[in-house]
C-alpha cells in the first residue's frame, strides 16, 4: 500500500515538529510545505528532504493530489486553511486549538462530514503515555463515577513570542488559556469521559505580558517583536459545569509568581486519579481495607508520532474513530468561547453544544 502523501501548512516550529513525527510513521510522507516565508520554508525543505514547496496552501492543492494536510498556522488562520484541504477532499490535522470560535469549528465539523474524509485535531496529551494508562484505570471503572476534576498548568515565565502573532487577540484568539489551557481542559475533559458542558464561569488576567520592557524571563518559545501588542491573557481561572452534574476548574498561566508545573485530579466515588503528562500516573483508591495508592509502570510515547499513527490507521479503516474529532474540536471550543464571554461579562454563562 503507498503511503499518504502529507502536505504541511506552516513551516515554522510546529510544523518542523509534526515533519519530524511524520517520518516516524509508517505509511505515511512529507511530500510538500506550503508557507510564504520562503527562508523558513526552504530550511524545513531540505532538512526533512521534502521535495514540493508552495507558497499558499491554495497553490499547494491546486498542483498536487494530496492525502493529509496538516495545518500549523496562526489560529487565526486554521479555519481558512482547513476548510480549503476538506474542500480538497483531504483529510486534515489541524493544530489546537481547533479555531478561534465555535462558528469556525462547526463549519469545519460538517465540511469533514459532508465530504467524507478525516477531521483531527492536534491535543497531542490524549496520546501520551500517562493519558492512555489513566483511560485505562477509567474504562475499568476503577474511579467509579468521576463528580468533580481540577486541571492547572502553571509557567512562572512562558509567555511566547511576545509582541508577536501568540500575544495578539485579533490572530491568536486568546492568550495562556487557548494556548497551553487548552490542551489540559480537553485532557480532563476526555479522562471524565466527555460529558456535556453546559455553563462556565470564570476570570482572566493580564499582568506580565502588558509591560514589555519589565517582563523578566529566561527563554522564550516563538520569537518576540519589540514593541508589539499584548491584548490577551496570561492566566485564566475558570469554573465548567457538566450536564451530569459533575464539574471541572481549570487554572493556566502563561506566566505568574509560582512554580512550573501542570497537574490533573479526577476525583470519582470509588476511587481518584493524579497525573502529570510526562511526569507520573498515581490511583488514589482502597485495597484490602486500607487507604492505598497504585503507581502503576509504563513506557513513555512520542505524543506527536503517535497522533499521526493513529490517523493514517483512521484513514485506513473507516470503522475507526478519530479520537479528537470535529466534534470534540467544536465542543472544546465552544467551552473556550463560554470562559472568555464569563470572563468579558462577569457572571456564568450557557454553553451550547
Amino acid at each position: 500500500m503507498a503511503n499518504l502523501r502529507y502536505g504541511i501548512v506552516g513551516a515554522g516550529s510546529i510544523g518542523k515538529v509534526h515533519a519530524e513525527a511524520i517520518s516516524k510513521v509508517d505509511g505515511a510522507e512529507v511530500v510538500a510545505f506550503a508557507d510564504p516565508a520562503m527562508d523558513t520554508r526552504q530550511a524545513a525543505a531540505e532538512r526533512f528532504g521534502v521535495p514540493l514547496q508552495y507558497d499558499y496552501v491554495e497553490d499547494m492543492l491546486a498542483a498536487q493530489k494530496l492525502d493529509v494536510v496538516v495545518v500549523a498556522v496562526p489560529n487565526v488562520s486554521h479555519a481558512p486553511v482547513a476548510l480549503a484541504a476538506l474542500r480538497a477532499g483531504c483529510h486534515v490535522l489541524c493544530e489546537k486549538p481547533p479555531t478561534v470560535n465555535a462558528a469556525q469549528a462547526k463549519e469545519m465539523m460538517d465540511l469533514a462530514a459532508d465530504k467524507g474524509v478525516r477531521l483531527q485535531y492536534g491535543l497531542v496529551m490524549r496520546f501520551s503515555a500517562e493519558a492512555e494508562t489513566a483511560k485505562a484505570y477509567v474504562d475499568a471503572g476503577r474511579l467509579g463515577t468521576i463528580y468533580h476534576s481540577t486541571v492547572q498548568i502553571w509557567r512562572r515565565r512562558g509567555i511566547p513570542g511576545l509582541g508577536s502573532w501568540f500575544t495578539t487577540k485579533a490572530e491568536s484568539g486568546g492568550g495562556a488559556l487557548i494556548d497551553i489551557g487548552v490542551h489540559m481542559i480537553d485532557l480532563t475533559h476526555y479522562l471524565m469521559g466527555l460529558p456535556k458542558p453546559i455553563a462556565a464561569s470564570a476570570v482572566t488576567h493580564a499582568k506580565f505580558g502588558v509591560d514589555a520592557d519589565s517582563y523578566n524571563y529566561l527563554s522564550m518559545w516563538g520569537t518576540p517583536v519589540p514593541g508589539g501588542p499584548f491584548d490577551v491573557d496570561d492566566l485564566a481561572c475558570a469554573l465548567i459545569r457538566f450536564e451530569n452534574g459533575a464539574s471541572l476548574v481549570l487554572q493556566a498561566a502563561w506566566a505568574a509568581n509560582t512554580s512550573d508545573g501542570m497537574d490533573v485530579r479526577l476525583m470519582g466515588d470509588k476511587g481518584g486519579l493524579e497525573l502529570s503528562p510526562g511526569n507520573y500516573v498515581r490511583v488514589l483508591t482502597e485495597d484490602n481495607g486500607f487507604i492505598a495508592d497504585i503507581k502503576p509502570q509504563y513506557k513513555a510515547a512520542d505524543n506527536f508520532a503517535e497522533q499521526h499513527r493513529h490517523l493514517v490507521a483512521a484513514i485506513g479503516d473507516k470503522s475507526r474513530a478519530i479520537r479528537t474529532d470535529g466534534r470534540q474540536g467544536f465542543v472544546l471550543q465552544s467551552m473556550l468561547d463560554a470562559i472568555y464571554r464569563s470572563a468579558a461579562e462577569g457572571n456564568e454563562v450557557n454553553i451550547e453544544v
